[in-house]
């Protein structure tokens, strides 16, 4: 139901075909490009370390993602929705495994890994372009609004996995140079040998 309410307006409206059409497509390569720059420009302040370190996490969060959809795809739940219905299709796309969807997983994570990681203002603006994005596959008629749904929640568990193993590898590798740090300041005094002799004041009178 949810489908048809979705791909039921394709063909409707040419303004709204030619916005889904450019969405389902060129839209997904502005916002990496968007994003791209966006990370660059916060580079530019941090030192390298920090920049290698966020770029890991974004290439960790975005790798974990494909690969989790590889497998679910893997296990054929359902074909894409041309190949078992009659559906208004806008583009052309080759029959196959659609859940989940990988243009959901990889628009939903590169706006939540520039929100964590960059900027939460930006993330909030990448995120308007990265579920129309999601929204317009279904609309074109590729997929299945189970593959959005669940290639969206395959990117954000993957970010939040990658995002909550860094913040642990940190706090282990701070606690590391904590203790490494004290092991360089501690100053070892030598034992002070007892005297052999015992010395006698006089007494003073008062």
């Amino acid at each position: 139901m949810l489908f048809d309410l979705i791909n039921g307006m394709a063909g409707s409206s040419p303004v709204l075909d030619d916005v889904m059409l450019f969405a389902a497509g060129p839209l997904i390569y502005l916002l990496f490009a968007a994003a791209g720059i966006v990370s660059l420009l916060a580079m530019r302040k941090q030192g390298r370390t920090t920049n290698v370190w966020m770029a890991g996490q974004v290439g960790a969060a975005l790798l974990l993602g494909f690969l989790v959809n590889r497998v679910l795809r893997m296990m054929a739940f359902h074909e894409r929705p041309f190949q078992t219905r009659t559906v208004n299709q806008l583009v052309q796309h080759e029959p196959g495994v659609s859940f989940p969807s990988n243009h959901a997983t990889a628009a939903i994570t590169v706006a939540l890994v520039v929100g964590i990681f960059v900027s939460a203002l930006w993330g909030w603006l990448l995120a308007l372009p990265a579920l129309l994005v999601a929204f317009s596959r279904v609309y074109v008629g590729v997929h299945w609004p189970s593959d959005i749904i669940m290639g969206g929640l395959v990117g954000i568990v993957a970010t939040v996995l990658v995002w909550w193993a860094a913040k642990l590898l940190l706090r282990r590798r701070s606690g590391a140079e904590e203790i490494d740090d004290l092991a360089d300041i501690t100053a070892v005094l030598p034992r002070v040998p007892a005297a052999e002799e015992t010395v006698v004041l006089p007494k003073v009178r008062s």
